[in-house]
């Protein structure tokens, strides 16, 4: 096996945790692309390069060794061989150990970037226990794969700060997974959107527009009339990223207090209205505007 990828990296003192946190990519992902299981695409390519200190054509030579050089026929395009394998819970290294190929090689036949030869469509339907006209249909049937998105803003302003899903899902307090469904569209809850703003170090008005999210018309101290102190509380806490458990436990109270303030049934006492308004950056005496007008 080569292992010129691996032993460039160990020679410097990287762990593949290392070389993923600087590509923004899993661990797994580099030591598949060490063991020549998967090939990166051209900008991870120049990536790995860069941080290996390596020249490029290095880095690509040492996985064009890796890529098929010729197709034996004119193949078929098989999108549709992952779902197929799946659903057999059949692992890519047993396709490529019956095929007789590298398991990068079965990794572009189900991205599209290689067609599957003919030759193999018998040991392959034989495998997934279907027939070769049924393997055939269905693999002509399968849509394309998608082309990747462009990187949306949210994911270009946790980039910036070269932090990968993992450490800013752990900081948040959320999941990876979860962090990757804002990143691809999905509204964060308002505390998320607090939190990210810390953590990238920008303001919330700034995540707020690349997730999507509309603060709350009652965060604006000049929409607020009498009476309004109760929503006006809720929104604060809520994109503050507070509970009313962690908020009382600041205000050195109760949390059926709060839950008392934001229902409307009692209202903070004036040391307690100081502390809300300072941790919220209101000017002193700003929530008086939201209490009932008692005239």
């Amino acid at each position: 096996m080569n292992t010129f990828l691996r032993d460039q990296r160990e020679h410097r003192a990287l762990s593949a945790e290392d070389v993923a946190r600087r590509l923004d990519v899993h661990p797994m992902s580099v030591l598949r692309w060490e063991r020549r299981e998967r090939l990166p695409g051209p900008g991870h390519v120049k990536a790995l390069a860069s941080t290996l200190d390596l020249e490029t054509s290095m880095v690509a030579g040492f996985f064009d060794e890796a890529r098929p050089t010729a197709e034996p026929s004119v193949g078929l395009r098989a999108h549709g061989l992952r779902t197929l394998r799946q659903a057999a819970g059949i692992p890519v290294r047993r396709v490529a150990r019956r095929l007789g190929v590298l398991p990068a090689t079965v990794y572009n036949w189900e991205a599209g970037r290689a067609r599957l030869p003919l030759e193999h469509l018998p040991d392959l339907a034989a495998l997934l226990g279907i027939g070769v006209p049924a393997l055939r249909r269905h693999l002509a049937d399968a849509p394309a794969s998608r082309r990747e998105q462009p990187a949306s803003e949210l994911r270009r302003l946790r980039r910036r700060t070269g932090l990968s899903q993992t450490a800013v899902a752990q900081r948040v307090g959320t999941t990876r997974h979860r962090l990757g469904a804002w990143e691809r569209g999905e509204q964060p809850p308002l505390w998320a959107v607090r939190r990210l703003a810390a953590v990238y170090g920008v303001p919330v008005s700034r995540v707020a527009r690349a997730s999507g999210v509309s603060a709350p018309p009652l965060l604006d101290v000049r929409r607020w009339s009498p009476g309004d102190l109760p929503q006006a509380l809720v929104a604060l806490r809520q994109w503050s990223g507070l509970t009313q458990g962690a908020l009382a436990e600041r205000c050195g109270c109760h949390p059926s207090t709060v839950r008392g303030w934001e229902q409307g049934r009692a209202r903070p006492l004036h040391r307690t209205r100081a502390r809300l308004e300072a941790l919220y950056g209101l000017p002193e005496g700003a929530l008086l505007a939201a209490y009932p007008d008692e005239r």
